[in-house]
């Protein structure tokens, strides 16, 4: 059956069976039923055309509220059946349904929908007229517990208005719940809705009513997202030997490029041209097969038609991982889905695991590797960096160098055709070198099986994404670019929070916050203090701490005693700590043994150095140092300033300590952080002191 949207008394009749409150209605045939229907159920009533080809009941006049009285009720009827017969001639009338009319109150509602990437999902807002002005949900994925609900409900900024706004009494919150607690239990145990507007449900002191429902329901089934997924062993990403498969002498040719990176690799590099003797001073090989010993990955950079039978040959010699650099697969279109498809029955008939096709490759800095086409190679360092676009990857390792930002992989995920974002998660969470992931989106084929990964993943190290497509225009580029259909950017973001992943819009903001999470792990709590030397960036910690939702705590009296004994007669004796213009590091480091000793009344520690005459950076730098090491809390550095205070700097990346040139991308990226998750119980993941800080720079 193809979909169709049920009418209003078969809508009323679902919900009323799942216990959700409904009008008292009764659907009637002629102006006597009418009459009598209004009676027994009480006036005002509302009467509403009933027809499964009448969509839009009040565009045809097929709705008339406020009836007071018999008189009334009589003149409706006769008025709805005549507008129907004017504007709607063709469509079968099934009836009028008579229903009582509910009472003002809080108008909320409750949506559902199918998403091509993660199914079903659900959404929360402030409903009638104001959901168009506010835009005022939250979203969540399915299925989900009443806790869930509960958390969704106060997610909106309309919340207030629930609890009780300027003397109003407080809505039953409670009953709410239920009813979404319900419909989304409904939805997802139910196969045949597709798709569901309760608009408005009305909220009551006590007690809620469904108004008016719009589901769209069908017996076809839903077309499934996932895709057959096999568990890929860590191990493969860790080889001892690499074949260049069209390695080229030539600069213009992308196994020139390839090879050329790959020479920096400690194992064995075998370059496959049957043109060449020998590439770069190595001896080439005409096939895969004519190579001596064993060869663990294969980076494949030949045309596209040619790939099926280069991938035979390497199922022959047993290559564990084959990079597939080559575009001109499922990107382009049907002839590109069925190469594609053919290359994917072979490495699963040999066992071979496959990146891309269509990817720039993948760098491993720890291990050597740069098995891409990027003219330049990453630092290494402890943030992975998993990415939907290869320019994207070109551009932010071009970015890294000059910041000494280094990573522990950088992977090129391509078509996916085989191994995912949820491979690579798995691997980046048992890879000692990765201690934070970010993930560059365009779409996830199979969303559900995303968030079950990464939800695990996120509990061990933090996940911070940048998901593009916001935009439709966006949505249709990604679509052409990666050759899959984009969801809903709304519920990716849904989606991510949901699974412990936190967004962001930049690509500056994901790195802070990787940066950040990788050095401090999740802070303890939102409680916040700010130390600065300069007044006026004391005042703007307030500001932007107020504005990413951190709550700058109060001093408390013994610590504000401990201060008083050294800091200057004048200084501001509050948080943000204004230490005035003349301190010197000796200042800071008192202030920081004061913090140390009292670590229980704070969670955040903002420290806001500036270039002044009298404070050497780099003493500065090694005294925020030695605070963050004596401190299980999170230390944010905000070294303010240009070329003067350079040498504080280095120190802090030396140790891994990060350090914001914005202050507001500091309270930024700390509040980011702060709306998805803390530190749970006993959860403190910095990493050891001898592993951050090279000797010398403690």
């Amino acid at each position: 059956m193809p979909e169709r949207m049920l009418t209003e008394p078969e809508g009323y009749s679902l919900l009323d069976a799942c216990g959700i409150p409904v009008p008292p209605h009764q659907v009637v045939t002629s102006a006597d039923d009418a009459l009598e229907a209004a009676g027994r159920i009480g006036y005002p009533v509302v009467m509403k055309i009933v027809s499964p080809q009448i969509i839009h009941k009040s565009d045809i006049g097929g709705v008339i509220i406020g009836i007071e009285n018999p008189n009334d009720a009589e003149v409706a009827y006769h008025t709805i059946m005549q507008n129907a017969a004017t504007h709607a001639p063709e469509a079968t009338i099934t009836g009028i349904i008579v229903a009582k009319q509910a009472p003002r109150g809080l108008e909320v509602l409750i949506g559902g929908k199918t998403d091509p990437a993660f199914g079903k999902v659900i959404t929360f807002g402030l409903g009638g007229k104001l959901v168009e002005l506010l835009q005022d949900v939250a979203i969540r994925v399915l299925p989900i517990t009443e806790d869930d609900v509960r958390a969704m409900i106060r997610d909106i900024e309309g919340y207030r208005l629930i609890q009780g706004y300027r003397g109003e009494a407080p809505k039953d919150e409670e009953a709410l719940i239920r009813v979404v607690t319900k419909m989304a239990r409904q939805f997802i145990e139910n196969p045949g809705i597709r798709e569901f507007d309760l608009n408005p449900i009305i909220v009551y002191e006590e007690g809620v009513t469904v108004v008016d429902a719009r589901i769209i329901v069908s017996d076809t089934p839903a077309s499934g997202t996932a895709r057959l997924s096999i568990k890929a062993p860590p191990e493969i990403f860790y080889p001892d030997s690499i074949a260049v498969i069209g390695a080229s002498a030539s600069p213009q040719k992308v196994g020139y490029s390839i090879l050329r990176n790959l020479l920096a690799f400690p194992g064995d590099l075998y370059p496959v041209n049957p043109a060449r003797k020998e590439v770069f001073g190595r001896e080439a090989y005409p096939s895969v097969l004519d190579i001596p010993d064993p060869v663990d990955w294969a980076v494949i950079a030949v045309p596209a038609r040619l790939v099926p039978e280069v991938m035979e040959e390497c199922g022959e010699k047993g290559v564990r991982l084959a990079v597939i650099v080559t575009a001109g697969f499922r990107e382009i279109g049907e002839d590109g889905v069925a190469l594609e498809e053919q290359v994917v029955e072979i490495a699963r008939r040999h066992g071979i695991r496959i990146i891309g096709p269509n990817c720039l490759g993948i760098m491993m800095p720890h291990q050597g590797i740069n098995a891409t086409f990027d003219p330049v190679s990453p630092r290494a360092g402890d943030v992975a960096f998993i990415s939907q676009s290869g320019a994207i990857i070109t551009t932010v390792v071009d970015w890294s160098l000059p910041e000494e930002f280094g990573f522990s992989s950088v992977i090129s995920v391509g078509n996916q055709a085989d191994l995912g974002f949820e491979h690579y998660l798995r691997f980046a969470e048992q890879d000692q070198a990765t201690r934070s992931i970010t993930l560059y989106i365009e779409e996830i084929q199979d969303g559900r099986r995303f968030m079950q990964i990464v939800r695990q993943v996120a509990d061990k190290k933090p996940v911070v994404a940048v998901k593009s497509g916001s935009s439709l225009k966006g949505r249709i580029a990604a679509s052409s670019h990666t050759g899959s259909l984009a969801g809903s950017y709304e519920v990716y973001v849904a989606a991510f929070r949901q699974a412990g992943v936190i967004p962001v819009r930049t690509l500056r903001d994901a790195f802070n916050l990787a940066d950040l999470l990788a050095s401090e792990g999740y802070p303890q709590g939102n409680r916040a203090i700010a130390i600065t030397s300069a007044g006026g960036f004391a005042v703007l910690a307030s500001d932007y701490a107020e504005m990413h939702g951190i709550n700058m705590v109060d001093l408390p009296d013994d610590v504000l005693h401990e201060l008083d004994a050294f800091l200057p007669p004048y200084w501001n004796r509050a948080n943000p700590m204004d230490i005035i213009g003349d301190a010197d590091a000796t200042r800071f480091a008192t202030l920081f043994d004061v913090l140390i000793r009292h670590q229980d009344f704070w969670d955040i520690a903002f420290v806001i150095a500036v270039p002044t005459t009298l404070a050497d950076p780099a003493h500065i730098a090694n005294e925020i140092v030695r605070f963050s090491q004596n401190t299980n809390k999170m230390v944010v550095g905000c070294m303010l300033g240009g070329d003067s205070i350079r040498s504080g700097l280095r120190i802090l990346r030396s140790c891994r300590i990060p350090s914001f040139p914005e202050l507001e991308d500091a309270f930024k990226a700390v509040g980011s952080i702060l709306k998805v998750r803390t530190a749970r119980p006993g959860e403190w993941s910095r990493p050891p002191l001898t592993d951050r800080c090279p000797v010398g720079r403690r």
